[in-house]
């Protein structure tokens, strides 16, 4: 008898939880013509007066995630006016040469993507970059010309082992530990303060800003720990939060439209996080000016098949039993949810990994303000 009480108990509170999200999820078109009237009320209402609007992607081999990401950013530049989008990339090198050609190739060269770079390029929207890493052929070429002929306004030349070491670094990123020693590491950012200690590099907030980032660059490729692989997320989130802020900063009559991963978006500061997003972050330095959508795949060969997804949707704890079906987009408004129920803040979904957060039993609500589900995706294809 205590069991099926239980059970009751349990039935009647999902349905609960079901009719509220239920109440907030709006069917979406197809991929190619994705967002309705209804949605499009539902995002400019949650975007009134924000400056940046945060776009997040599953992971970067989701080419379905692309093109759903597309349609949000043409609805943004074409009803909303915004004319500069703010991509997971080289910090530097975007700031100089607003060109795709600085951008990681997962997007400048991805089939999926080819519709967007188009549209943004007859829009006349401008691309900049906030990754703290910077592996172009761009910055490997100019971060060393561009600050000497800064320092040479002052008459101060730079140092050619640092210029040499320099280019070692952007080139070799990761393999840098292998590739130069423990001292000319030290070498480096004992320069590095040396030059943010300068009068002129002080008085250009561009250049500390470049040169902090670059420090955090090196910071994260030298990392030699038991605990790399996170202590690299922390390092290069932390960097890309304060270079997202200063551009935000630097400019605050333009209105950005952020495009990166959904793990880097996460407004949550749970313990799967701890703190360590870039979106969480940048939130403290820029609270309620931002809105973040994440988009997820529900079935997308060979990560997720169709049987995993049926099998997944019929179980009570996972977020695609609350959908009204796995093969239509949908659109779930987690803002209006939560503000209509606090408590769903903590209430935690099995979601496969279809928004690709740290563990597949999240608390999926807190993360985003919105998540877009798209139902049969596709990998990205490249250009040859």
């Amino acid at each position: 008898m205590k069991k099926e009480l239980i059970l009751i108990i349990l039935f009647f509170l999902h349905q609960i939880v079901f009719s509220q999200i239920e109440e907030s999820t709006y069917e979406l078109n197809s991929l190619d013509n994705l967002l309705t009237d209804k949605v499009k009320n539902i995002v400019s209402q949650n975007i009134n007066e924000k400056q940046t609007i945060f776009l997040g992607e599953s992971v970067h081999y989701s080419g379905s995630d692309f093109i759903a990401k597309t349609e949000f950013v043409k609805y943004l530049v074409n009803e909303h006016g915004f004319k500069d989008i703010i991509f997971e990339s080289d910090f530097f090198a975007l700031l100089f040469d607003h060109d795709k050609r600085n951008l990681y190739s997962i997007w400048s060269k991805s089939k999926q993507c080819k519709e967007l770079f188009d549209f943004l390029k007859k829009n006349k929207v401008t691309i900049w970059g906030f990754d703290s890493r910077i592996p172009t052929a761009y910055s490997h070429k100019y971060f060393t010309i561009k600050l000497s002929e800064l320092l040479k306004t002052n008459n101060i030349e730079l140092d050619e082992e640092f210029t040499k070491l320099v280019k070692t670094i952007i080139k070799d990123e990761y393999e840098v530990i292998n590739t130069i020693s423990k001292e000319e590491i030290e070498y480096v950012n004992d320069y590095l303060a040396k030059l943010l200690s300068n009068e002129l590099i002080k008085t250009n907030k561009t250049w500390v800003q470049i040169l902090e980032s670059f420090k955090s660059s090196v910071k994260l490729y030298t990392v030699k720990d038991n605990n790399s692989d996170k202590n690299r997320v922390k390092i290069r989130d932390k960097q890309m939060a304060k270079n997202l802020d200063f551009l935000v900063k630097k400019y605050p009559n333009k209105k950005f439209i952020i495009w990166l991963a959904n793990g880097h978006m996460s407004k949550s500061n749970n313990e799967l996080m701890k703190g360590q997003t870039m979106g969480y972050q940048f939130i403290q330095l820029n609270p309620k000016t931002s809105y973040h959508i994440a988009f997820g795949t529900i079935e997308l060969p060979p990560t997720r098949t169709k049987n995993e997804t049926e099998r997944a949707s019929r179980k009570s704890k996972s977020i695609l039993n609350f959908l009204p079906s796995i093969k239509k987009n949908y659109f779930i408004d987690s803002k209006k949810i939560i503000s209509a129920n606090k408590e769903l803040i903590n209430k935690k979904f099995d979601d496969l990994y279809i928004f690709n957060l740290p563990n597949n039993k999240a608390k999926l609500l807190n993360h985003f303000d919105a998540l877009v589900f798209i139902a049969k995706g596709e990998e990205v294809k490249y250009e040859k």
